[in-house]
Order: C-alpha cells, then structure tokens, then sequence
C-alpha cells in the first residue's frame, strides 16, 4: 500500500451536504486525494497516466471501475467510494505490448466497457499514431462490473477495429490526421459517455470561435454513435453538438448522469493555462445542430494543491467517475471522484458539484 501525506481537505459528510448559499454554482472538495490499496503493477510513467474511467456497478458499497491511461495499451479495474480506493494488477490488454492506444476515453452501459484511443497524431513530433484510431468494446459481468474471461484468462467477448470516421460529418472528418493545436485544428477525442443507448465522444480539438458570444467564447464539439445493433454504422452520422466553453477550454472528460451528462472543461489542444469547471448538458437530441446548446455550469474545479511529494509530477483531471447525487431544493448534488493525468494511481479527490442555488 503506498502511504500519502498530504490531504487537501476534508469536512464532514453531513456538512458537505448542505445547500448552496449563494447564488453561484460551486465544487467543494470533500476529501483526497485518497490513499490507494493495491497496485497496478505498471511503470511509474503509466501508473501517472490514468486517463479515463467508467463505473457501471456497485459492489459491497464500492463502485467498481474499469480504468485506462495513455500510455501503452492496457486497462485496469478499481473499486471506490468516498474513503477507500483499491487498484487492481490483473491486466487488461487493449492491444500489442509494444502499441501506443493513447486511451484517452472510457464509457458503460449496461453490458459493455467502451474503451476509446485519442483519435490524434502524436504531438511532438506530430506524426501519425495509427494505434490511437481505435475504439474498443468489452463485455463486462453486470454483477461484479469485470470483464468478462475465458477459461484461458483472455477476454471473452470484445470488439474491436469500429471505424469512428463513419459519423463524423465532413468538418470533422477534415481534422482527423492534422496536428494538435488550435492553428492546424487536430482531431483529439478525451471523452465518452454513453447516455440513453447511445455514445457521445467529447472533443478536445478542434475548437472553433463562439460567433454568439461576442469573441468570449469558444465551441467544443460532441459526436455521436448508436450501440445497437452495430457500434457504428455508415447511417448514423449526424452533426456534431456545439458545446459552448471559455476560450482556450475544451472537453476534457465525460460522465453520464440521470439528468444528462457531466462535462469537465480544461485546456484544449494549446495547453493553455485557462483552469478546469464541470457543466451538465441535458442532452436533448431534437437540439438545433447549428447553435450551440445551453449547459448548467457547476463551477470552477481547483486541484492545484493536489500533487503531492511521492510520484506525481503534475495535476491534470483528465478522469471523473460519478459517486453519487441528491437533490437539494430544485438544484442537484453530484458527488464525484476525480482523476488527474501527472498523479500516480490517478490520485482521486472526492468533491461535490452542484447546480447554483435560484
């Protein structure tokens, strides 16, 4: 078990859930990050990786999660709640040992793990990384939230080799193979949520401006797959949804709720230091494809004292996996665990994210 020394805050359960006084909307850290149970049993340089996470199911009072990282092509599973957070060696093998995924996004529904790599070139040198173009399906047991194995220990039931390009409209489409960053406008998936039987991948580039907002703003793009009875198919292309952010933000992960799905915001593909927030989209898919949808902002999320001094080497919440929620008056809790890309194991902090109080 590795022991940690420093923790960010914490309040007493009963207190965090106290209503909003004010009229904005705001994240409170609860406790983190938390100590970690376990190994995973992988280089210091993947184990600061973690870059996506799903949690379909619950387990003796623990969400169990599938997790993956952006280096090397293998997944892991954990199992948390809001004091405990336990890691898991058992390998989940995405892809050759030698191969590059750049996982960058994981999803669930209700029978499978949706494991999607970035889609993008690498950044320096940009050049072409084909292992990232590839999206990965993983049938997992409803009642222990594992993948499904063999006698042999392989993977019983996984899909692979969907070509994503096939609902891309033709914009996006024309950004797929371009470098990162905002002047060559690189294709670069970092979300996936799956949502009302379908899946919705969030973009970190390209972005383009927010022509309604007056030179403030920016737009992130979010498309769209069905998952029945075929991954992805030629018929289901639709427009990207126009997702409205700060300049210099992007999607950075996603997360399906009762009532839509969570966005966390960060730097998009120049790496700006513009701050991370979180947002709910209640996705409506009659929307107007053209302008951008409304969001409910939950406030800016504040990690930057997270790091601490054994392993980690930077705070990037590039993962968030839902604990959680109540209602408050006509405004909603959302108890989250939050991951960040530079921390070792992920280094999850827990914070409530709720709606602003009317």
């Amino acid at each position: 078990m590795l022991r940690f020394s420093i923790i960010l805050f914490v309040t007493m359960l009963g207190a965090s859930w106290l209503p909003a006084t004010s009229s904005r909307a705001e994240i409170k850290i609860i406790v983190g990050p938390l100590p970690t149970a376990g190994e995973f049993d992988l280089e210091k340089k993947t184990r600061r990786s973690l870059s996506g996470i799903a949690c379909p199911v619950v387990v003796d009072g623990k969400h169990v999660c599938l997790v993956a990282f952006d280096e090397g092509a293998e997944a892991r599973t954990i199992a948390i709640n809001e004091t405990e957070y336990e890691v898991r060696k058992k390998s989940i093998v995405l892809g050759p040992a030698d191969g590059e995924m750049d996982a960058e996004a994981v999803a669930a529904d209700g029978a499978y793990y949706y494991v999607s790599g970035s889609h993008a070139d690498k950044r320096n040198p940009c050049k072409v990384n084909e292992g990232s173009h590839r999206l990965v399906r993983i049938a997992y047991n409803p009642a222990t939230g594992l993948p499904i194995r063999k006698s042999d220990g392989k993977l019983q039931d996984v899909e692979d080799g969907f070509d994503i390009t096939k609902v891309l409209n033709d914009d996006l489409t024309r950004s797929v193979g371009k470098c990162l960053g905002s002047q060559e406008g690189g294709f670069d998936i970092e979300g996936m949520a799956a949502y009302d039987g379908r899946l919705y991948f969030g973009l970190r580039g390209p972005t383009a401006p927010d022509e309604t907002a007056a030179g403030s703003g920016a737009i992130a793009y979010v498309f769209e797959a069905g998952t029945s009875p075929s991954l992805v198919t030629q018929d289901n292309a639709k427009d990207p949804f126009r997702i409205p952010v700060a300049n210099g933000r992007a999607i950075r992960d996603m997360a399906s709720v009762d009532k839509g799905i969570l966005l966390l915001f960060g730097p998009d593909d120049d790496n700006r230091d513009v701050g991370w927030s979180i947002a709910l989209w209640k996705v409506d898919e009659e929307a107007d494809r053209k302008t951008p949808v409304n969001t409910i902002d939950l406030g800016p999320l504040d990690l930057s004292e997270a790091k601490r001094a054994q392993c980690d080497k930077e705070v990037k919440p590039e993962g968030m996996a839902v604990l959680g929620s109540h209602s408050e008056g006509s405004d909603e809790v959302y108890r989250l665990a939050i991951f960040s890309d530079g921390m070792c194991d992920g280094g999850p902090v827990i914070v409530d994210a709720m709606t602003a109080a009317q």
